[in-house]
């Protein structure tokens, strides 16, 4: 089907696009007036329409003929062809409706006269204007896709960047844990296995509720809590309003095992993570805070799950999506900011 005929607006802003068209067509008709306005609106507002159905025909020529990928023969004799075979048909259904016209406006006893050649060349421009029109809408639809394609494999390529690092991170927190208390290393494993199993299901999806990625994050803290017991400290102030707020999968896993990796595992006493969440304005809010140790050395590191987050916002919701990091004296927070429901690109799994 074509695209105009898809959308009521659509279709209601090319119909409207046309009265212009129309009124000149009517002029031109009419050869300085000899017609009375309301005969010249009574013939121009058929013919108008049926050439604004003529003209939605280029668009299916117009797929099946690229334009970069044919020869200019071919596009010619498709295009020019049937311009001159539409217009003269038209103008046929010109004289038709004239004719038809005549018992209540006798001045159309004279058909359309001397401005048929006018008229007839004025259709076969329209036409040849409509195939113009359609390649360059193809155009930009083409060029859309490919922007959209290219930010999806973007998106996949950054997210492919996830699992791979906290995995990393937690098989060397097992190995870790290994020499001190083998069976919470067992422990360790299963709970791993079951956050592991539970991410990359969530990964697949486009969005995924703001709850299910909460859920993960406690599974992921769960695995966390095995290694440092009561060093690590959670604190949520989550509005239930947020529950059901899409977001990207893996979005605030990342984010909490960066606080957990260069905040409470750099502390002897460990310290508290503190998540909070509501919707303000049309956006979801989400904050993720944790003390720090401002002379602990720094891995180098700490910059690979922030930096994926903001480019995995910007791929999708361009400047719609905000990701602020502040640090003041002992203290570390994250701060995201995701529109509900907007995207600028489609993210795919």
């Amino acid at each position: 089907m074509h695209p105009i005929l898809t959308s009521g607006r659509r279709l209601a802003a090319y119909l409207a696009a046309w009265l212009p068209l129309g009124a000149i067509l009517g002029i031109a008709a009419n050869e300085a007036g000899r017609w009375p306005v309301a005969g010249a609106i009574a013939w121009t507002l058929p013919v108008t329409l049926l050439l604004a159905v003529v003209c939605l025909a280029p668009y299916y020529v117009c797929r099946s003929i690229p334009l970069r990928s044919s020869p200019w023969t071919k596009l010619a004799f498709n295009h020019v062809v049937p311009a001159i075979g539409i217009s003269g048909a038209v103008t046929v259904a010109g004289r038709i409706i004239t004719s038809a016209l005549v018992p209540a406006f006798p001045e159309f006893e004279g058909g359309l006269g001397a401005s048929a050649p006018v008229l007839q060349a004025m259709f076969a421009m329209l036409y040849l204007l409509a195939v113009a029109l359609h390649y360059a809408w193809l155009e930009m639809e083409a060029s859309r896709r490919a922007e959209v394609l290219a930010r999806e494999a973007q998106l996949r390529a950054l997210k492919a960047q996830v699992n791979p690092h906290f995995l990393f991170n937690s098989l060397n927190s097992i190995s870790a844990l290994t020499a001190v208390d083998a069976e919470q290393a067992r422990e360790m494993c299963i709970r791993l296995a079951d956050f592991l199993r539970t991410s990359l299901r969530l990964g697949e999806r486009v969005t995924v509720p703001f709850r299910e990625e909460m859920a993960l994050t406690e599974m992921y803290l769960n695995v966390e809590k095995v290694r440092f017991g009561g060093r690590l400290r959670i604190r949520t102030e989550i509005a239930g309003e947020c529950n059901t707020a899409e977001v990207p999968p893996l979005i605030i896993q990342p984010l909490v095992e960066n606080a957990v990796k260069h905040g409470v595992a750099m502390m002897a006493e460990g310290g508290e993570i503190v998540l909070e969440g509501r919707v303000e304005r049309g956006q979801l809010w989400f904050r993720i805070s944790n003390p720090f140790d401002p002379e602990s050395p720094s891995t180098g590191k700490n910059g690979l799950g922030l930096r994926n987050i903001r480019e995995r916002l910007a791929s999708r919701y361009g400047n719609g999506a905000r990701m602020e990091i502040e640090a003041r004296e002992a203290w570390y927070e994250v701060t995201v900011t995701i529109p509900m429901g907007r995207a600028t690109a489609g993210e795919t799994a």
